[in-house]
């Protein structure tokens, strides 16, 4: 569920940071994630920051180290509680149409990544600094750089309503056309880390009109995002 959101939540470490599991559950966990291997390729057990307590009043996120096996493991079990939290954004090129990926796993979504430990600098978070790593990482582009990105803004706030992950999402106008922006993506593709495997550039209803039922993490959030866009660009 979206929410417009106007400054940036305060992000605090978890004491003790790393999220402790039993030993029964560690095994469980290790149980589904070789049977979820089994029908999902190439996906890595990497570490990732799960959102323990969100204070909505005060803005705060408190995050503890986690894993994404465990986040894997809890989207069907009641049993372990992982929630993420991603950094995203939604792109329009100049000749206004919106950029949507495709990933190495068939997954439809925005630009962005799931927020790591090194995102945070001295306990201190600002979500700019996960987008800069995930947009250089994944397309080779410099969110300071005007020549790549004319503008950009921190708008919405994506709490776990359905689902399980927290989000904070940018919109932003790239300084390429459509054409121009899958012809740069294609001339980067050797220095990037294949994340991405398809560029979709499409309208607003063509949007709306995706398929996310196929996603086994939906990015539904998409959809909502732009009824948002399309309701702030007709008043």
């Amino acid at each position: 569920m979206l929410k417009k959101i106007r400054e940036f939540p305060v992000i605090k470490k978890k004491k003790p940071f790393e999220i402790q599991l039993t030993s029964d559950l560690e095994s469980k966990v290790e149980k589904n994630w070789k049977e979820f291997l089994k029908k999902h390729e190439g996906y890595w057990d990497g570490e990732l920051l799960s959102v323990t307590h969100f204070d909505v009043d005060a803005n705060i996120f408190v995050v503890g180290k986690a894993k994404y096996s465990w986040l894997i493991y809890s989207q069907n079990h009641e049993d372990l509680d992982i929630r993420s939290l991603f950094v995203a954004i939604l792109f329009k090129t100049l000749d206004d149409k919106y950029v949507i990926i495709k990933n190495n796993h068939d997954i439809i979504n925005i630009i962005g990544g799931m927020v790591e430990e090194k995102d945070l600098s001295n306990d201190k978070f600002h979500p700019a600094f996960c987008l800069q790593r995930e947009l250089l990482e994944e397309l080779n582009l410099d969110l300071y750089n005007r020549q790549h990105v004319c503008s950009y803004q921190m708008k919405y706030l994506n709490t776990p309503n359905p689902g399980r992950n927290y989000g904070i999402v940018y919109t932003g106008v790239l300084n390429f056309t459509s054409s121009e922006f899958l012809k740069y993506f294609i001339d980067n593709k050797s220095k990037l880390d294949h994340e991405i495997s398809k560029l979709l550039l499409l309208d607003s209803e063509e949007v709306k009109s995706l398929d996310l039922s196929g996603n086994h993490a939906p990015a539904l959030y998409v959809k909502e995002l732009m009824d948002f866009e399309t309701d702030d660009n007709v008043h």
